[in-house]
C-alpha cells in the first residue's frame, strides 16, 4: 500500500479546522470501509495528507462477516457490495492502537457497532475500550444498511438489531449517544442512516444527547442492474444468489446533499455536521460544505482511485477560495442552506424557448418530447410557438447542438 517518498508539503494539504477540540489538517476524512483496515493503510492515508480516517467497522458480537463481494458499475457510476468482512472488536482495537503509534497528525476515528443483548451498556463497554486504545474520537455506526436492515428488508428476521435498523429510531439513538458521551472523555460522533427518512430529526436528538458531531452515510440498499434472461443469478462473481446490495458512489451525491442540508436546517449553524456520499472531486466537496458539512467523508473514491486524490481535493478548494476572495472552508459552509426555498416559495417567471437557426441541425429530437406541443421542424430547422410554450426547459437539455435557450416573455422584461 505504501508508495514511499516524503510527506507532501504542508502547504499542499492544509485547510485547517478545529472540531470538537480536535485539530484537522483539512476537512477530508477517509470514511470507514475497506481502505482503513490495516496499519499500512493508515500510514499511507497520513502520508497522502488526509485530515482524518475512520477505521473499518467492527461489530460486537461478530455479525454477518463473509469474504467481500464488490462490483463497480463503471457506466452507471455506482459501487455495490453484498458480503463484507467485518473486523472483530479485538482486531479493531489492535488496529486503532497500532494506527495511533504509526501516525503523526492524522485524526483517527473508531467506527463500531454493538448488536448484543446488553443494549446501551454494551455500547459503553466497547467505547471505553476504544478510548483506552487511543482513538481520537468515537464514530458510532448507526447507519450500515447491510446488517440487520438488509435481513429485514429481504424478508428475514434478524436476531439482533444493528446499524440502520437502530439508526432510524431517534429515541434509541439518543439513548446510545447519551450513555456513551457520559462514559468517555473523547468526542462522540454519530453516523446516521437516511433509510428511515428521518435523518435530520435523529441528528437533532443526537446533539441534544451530547454528540460532538453527527452526519449521514452515503450507503443505501438497492438492486443493481441484472440480466433479465437470468434473474436468478447474482451480479457478483463467486456468489450464487442475487441480493439487496449496499450502494455508494457518485450517483448518490444528490441524495447525500439533501441529507446534509436537512440536518443543517434542523440543527442550526452551531453543531458539526459530517457529509458523505458520492464525493469524488473538489467541486463535490464544496457542494457538501455549501449544504452544511464541516467534515467531508470519502470512501468509494478511495477504493477505486486510491488515497492520492486528496491533493486534487485540497488544491481545487484552495484555488476556489482564492478566486472567490474567501479564506477558509467555513466561509462557504451553508451558502446553499440559506438560499433554498420550498415549492410554496418559488418565483417562476414567464418565458418560452427560442431556437438559434445558425446552430440548429434539424435533427428533430426536440419534437419528440412527449409532453410538448410547441415545437416543430420546418424547412429542416426547429421552430417554437411561443404561445404554446410553457418554458419548462426540457428542449434545452435534449438539443445536442445547444441551439435552444429560454427567454423571458416580452411582458415580463
Amino acid at each position: 500500500m505504501e508508495t514511499g517518498g516524503p510527506y507532501p508539503p504542508e502547504s499542499d494539504i492544509l485547510l485547517p479546522l478545529e472540531v470538537a477540540g480536535l485539530r484537522f489538517r483539512n476537512p477530508f476524512v477517509v470514511g470507514s470501509g475497506p481502505t482503513v483496515k490495516t496499519p499500512e493503510m493508515i500510514r499511507e492515508i497520513e502520508r497522502c495528507g488526509w485530515g482524518a480516517a475512520s477505521v473499518k467497522l467492527s461489530i460486537d458480537p461478530a455479525y454477518l462477516s463473509l469474504p467481500p463481494r464488490y462490483r463497480w458499475f463503471r457506466k452507471e457510476r455506482y459501487h455495490v457490495f453484498t458480503a463484507e468482512t467485518r473486523l472483530t472488536p479485538e482486531e479493531s482495537l489492535r488496529l486503532v492502537g497500532e494506527g495511533r503509534r504509526a501516525v503523526r497528525d492524522l485524526v483517527l476515528l473508531a467506527n463500531f457497532a454493538y448488536a448484543g443483548p446488553e443494549g446501551e451498556e454494551g455500547w459503553v463497554r466497547i467505547a471505553r475500550k476504544f478510548e483506552a486504545a487511543g482513538a481520537h474520537a468515537l464514530e458510532l455506526n448507526l447507519c450500515c444498511p447491510n446488517m440487520s436492515f438488509n435481513v429485514q428488508a429481504s424478508g428475514g428476521r434478524a436476531a439482533a438489531l444493528s446499524g440502520a435498523s437502530v439508526g432510524a429510531d431517534a429515541g434509541a439513538v439518543s439513548g446510545i449517544v447519551r450513555a456513551v458521551a457520559r462514559a468517555v472523555r473523547i468526542p462522540v460522533f454519530a453516523k446516521l442512516t437516511p433509510e428511515g427518512g428521518r435523518v435530520a430529526l435523529v441528528a437533532r436528538a443526537c446533539f441534544e444527547a451530547g454528540a460532538a458531531a453527527a452526519g449521514t452515510t452515503g450507503n443505501r440498499l438497492g438492486i443493481p442492474e441484472f440480466d433479465v434472461r437470468h434473474p436468478e443469478r447474482s451480479v457478483h462473481p463467486l456468489q450464487d444468489e442475487p441480493a439487496l446490495c449496499c450502494f455508494s458512489g457518485p450517483w448518490l451525491k444528490p441524495l447525500a446533499l439533501r441529507d446534509v442540508y436537512e440536518i443543517r436546517r434542523a440543527v442550526g449553524p452551531g453543531p458539526c455536521v459530517l457529509g458523505a456520499g458520492g464525493v469524488e472531486t473538489w467541486t463535490d466537496a464544496v457542494q457538501m460544505m455549501m449544504c452544511g458539512a464541516d467534515l467531508v467523508q470519502v470512501c468509494t473514491a478511495t477504493m477505486i482511485r486510491g488515497f492520492g486524490i486528496l491533493g486534487g481535493l485540497v488544491g481545487g478548494i484552495r484555488k476556489f477560495l482564492e478566486e472567490t476572495g474567501r479564506t477558509s472552508c467555513r466561509d462557504v459552509r451553508d451558502l446553499v442552506v440559506r438560499h433554498v426555498r420550498g415549492a410554496d416559495g418559488l418565483h417562476v417567471r414567464p418565458g418560452h424557448a427560442r431556437v438559434d437557426p445558425g446552430k440548429c441541425t434539424g435533427c428533430g429530437l426536440c419534437v419528440k418530447i412527449g409532453h410538448c406541443r410547441a415545437l416543430a421542424v420546418r424547412e429542416k430547422k426547429a421552430a417554437v410557438d411561443p404561445a404554446a410554450c410553457t418554458g419548462c426547459g426540457t428542449c434545452t437539455d435534449v438539443c445536442p447542438a445547444g441551439a435552444i435557450t429560454l427567454v423571458l416573455r416580452e411582458e415580463a422584461r
